[in-house]
């Protein structure tokens, strides 16, 4: 590696580090967050082991590595969300060196330029959550196997194994996009025989997970993402890509609207000048270009594979695909982008690759300015209901139980204790609309709004009255939680 190409390599690792860090508490933890910090981590390893089992989806590496992590820097949003920050801050090396595994330094450079500003890699970079890391040995993983291909070598097969393996262990989708990296091992006759032990290596650790998911997966658990169509969904995952996570398309207000549609059609036409130079070098006798069509192809196979195949899955009857779960594959769409707008020579693929890196920074930006554009703020209206003055009762959303609990330190008002009802002087209700139906034995003292998404409904009883957890039923529309606190 040149000296010009490490300074690169270090400035844009520096840019990926600002994208993430700089903004680790800008947003409020959202519900899985909660979860992560209020109810897997405790102080004992063995009860949050035993809490990723109980009610988690995903395998335990990160966990582990979330516990060990909180122990030093807590678990607030900076605390936890940095351990993320920095797992998002290694992908901009391993994007570098997949890079240059599928062509060049230059290649990998425009790789680490890209993953450094993707907006969804950033979203999840500043994610209390376990993508994140399933990502980042995804890339290595793609990248040990482009390794292996230029110069057939068995420590690189083997850093293959061991990447696949700890993205099984991060996350139970990498399988959709290990599984055609195998195959393809496999399917190479004259070095099989070599594949075979680190590709049954991978396959024991994905076997050995087997028992855990399916404790997981019999855990009763809502799949609220289900509720809409698959190939909504997956539409969705391709947009994601370019506009980040919130809101869902086309939901909010006017910009952000904007955004997303602009975002959207920005992506598409890139990959339509990506597809155009792949078509137009195709009978160039170039070993370089060759090698930049070839290598795109395959990487475009593989991200066709990574959503499509869970997609079809969920189209048979086994319906996990929250797009979220299919984050692993912007990593050959990306290294794909930076193939073409890198591995070409020329003026088009360079404002290709400065045209993609100038879309990524501008929906970044726009996610920092934009409420909208953020996750749920449980953190603001938790402060903006304020201390309670006796016992206070709140009825919010139902993904909001965790967060609050957490930020409010309430508990649910729910189970056999409450069934004679509490003494309560104020009952908040926070929603996305005015509420519905209240106890006429409460006045009403106020409603606030917390911009972008919540009301927030205020109701005491100065002499204090009776209340159950069925009569707090109803009040806002959709699935509902109430939560006691007490001074």
């Amino acid at each position: 590696m040149s000296r010009r190409t490490l300074y690169g390599l270090l400035g844009l690792t520096a840019l990926a580090a600002l994208a993430r860090f700089a903004t680790l508490d800008l947003q409020s933890f959202h519900h899985d967050e909660a979860v992560t910090a209020g109810q897997v981590l405790s102080p004992n390893l063995g009860e949050t082991l035993d809490q990723v089992a109980d009610g988690e989806r995903s395998p335990p590496l990160y966990y582990v590595l979330a516990w060990g992590w909180s122990t030093v820097f807590g678990t607030g949003e900076v605390g936890l969300r940095s351990l993320s920050a920095l797992i998002g801050m290694l992908m901009v090396s391993a994007a570098f060196f997949a890079g240059r595994a599928l062509a060049s330094d230059r290649v990998g450079l425009a790789a680490a330029l890209l993953f450094a500003l993707n907006p969804y890699l950033v979203w999840y970079s500043q994610e209390a959550r376990s993508y994140i890391l399933m990502t980042l040995f995804a890339t290595v993983a793609v990248g040990a196997l482009a390794a292996r291909e230029r110069r057939p070598d068995q420590r690189s097969t083997w850093l293959w194994a061991a990447a696949s393996a700890l993205a099984f262990v991060s996350h139970y989708f990498a399988i959709f996009l290990i599984v055609p990296q195998a195959i393809w091992l496999l399917a190479r006759e004259r070095e099989r025989r070599l594949s075979v032990p680190p590709v049954a290596a991978v396959a024991l650790v994905g076997l050995a997970l087997v028992p855990l998911a399916l404790i997981q997966q019999g855990s009763e658990r809502r799949e609220g993402f289900a509720e809409r169509p698959v190939l909504e969904r997956v539409g969705e995952v391709g947009l994601n890509y370019v506009a980040s996570e919130d809101p869902d398309p086309l939901s909010g207000g006017p910009q952000v609207d904007a955004v997303q549609i602009g975002a959207g059609a920005a992506g598409l036409a890139l990959l339509a000048l990506a597809t155009f130079l792949l078509v137009a070098c195709r009978h160039r006798e170039d070993a370089g270009e060759e090698l930049v069509r070839t290598g795109a192809l395959r990487l475009a196979a593989l991200s066709l594979v990574v959503v499509a195949t869970p997609a079809l899955i969920a189209l048979a009857g086994l319906d996990l695909v929250n797009p979220r779960n299919l984050l692993a594959g912007v990593v050959p769409v990306l290294l794909g982008g930076a193939l073409v707008f890198g591995g070409l020579r020329g003026r088009i693929p360079a404002l290709g690759l400065a045209a993609t890196a100038a879309l990524f920074a501008a929906v970044v930006l726009a996610v920092n300015l934009s409420s909208e554009m953020h996750r749920e703020d449980w953190r603001g209206a938790a402060e903006a209901m304020g201390e309670p003055g006796g016992v206070r009762l709140i009825v919010a959303p139902k993904n909001g139980d965790d967060p609050l609990e957490l930020y409010l330190g309430a508990e649910k008002f729910e189970g056999k204790r409450f069934d004679g009802g509490v003494e309560a002087e104020e009952v908040k209700v926070l929603s996305t609309s005015a509420p519905l139906a209240v106890p006429k034995v409460l006045e009403p003292v106020g409603s606030i709004r917390l911009p972008p998404l919540f009301q927030l409904a205020s109701f005491r009883q100065e002499d204090g009255v009776r209340i159950a957890p069925d009569d707090l039923a109803g009040i806002v529309g959709g699935r509902s939680v109430t939560l006691i606190q007490r001074p």
